[in-house]
């Protein structure tokens, strides 16, 4: 779950831009770190994923990296936004 402050979200995805577009951090996965392609860079420059060793430059799943990443991120923000509204109409009442 995502820790809310009041400048925004910090969760599982939290060196992504809002809005679910790669910001060109590094991005911890598990064991792992993915290190994007800088968007301004040409086609042929990749990213790269590291674990406890030297970097693997990612070439035909990169895309598919960055597009599950994105689509993550927009599920976090939803998720965030939802359970930021429910916490302020809970049906129960508090407890004495």
């Amino acid at each position: 779950m995502t820790k809310a402050t009041r400048d925004g979200f910090f969760g599982l995805l939290a060196s992504q831009q809002r809005g679910g577009k790669a910001a060109g951090h590094a991005v911890t996965l598990g064991p792992y770190t993915y290190i994007p392609a800088p968007a301004h860079c040409s086609a042929s420059v990749n990213g790269t994923l590291t674990k406890d060793g030297p970097p693997v430059t990612l070439r035909a799943t990169e895309p598919i990296l960055r597009n599950f990443l994105d689509i993550m991120a927009e599920l976090e923000d939803d998720l965030a936004r939802r359970w930021l509204g429910s916490q302020g109409s809970a049906g129960f009442t508090a407890a004495k």
